[in-house]
């Protein structure tokens, strides 16, 4: 019983650490939108490299 238990805490555990992250690179990818050209030009990205970035899914890394 304690290891079935343990099973499904683990599981849920591991969903939610997968959510969390993928919430945080939604708004991490919001906030690269947000910048100006010149900002990402300095950070070595164009404008497209951003649009297609934040076109992923959150589970698209």
């Amino acid at each position: 019983m304690a290891t079935h238990v343990r099973h499904i805490v683990n599981n849920v555990t591991g969903a939610i650490v997968m959510v969390s992250r993928w919430i945080q690179l939604h708004c991490q990818r919001a906030e690269l939108a947000e910048l100006e050209d010149h900002q990402l030009a300095d950070l070595g990205l164009s404008r497209t490299q951003v649009r297609n970035e934040c076109a992923k899914w959150p589970w698209q890394a």
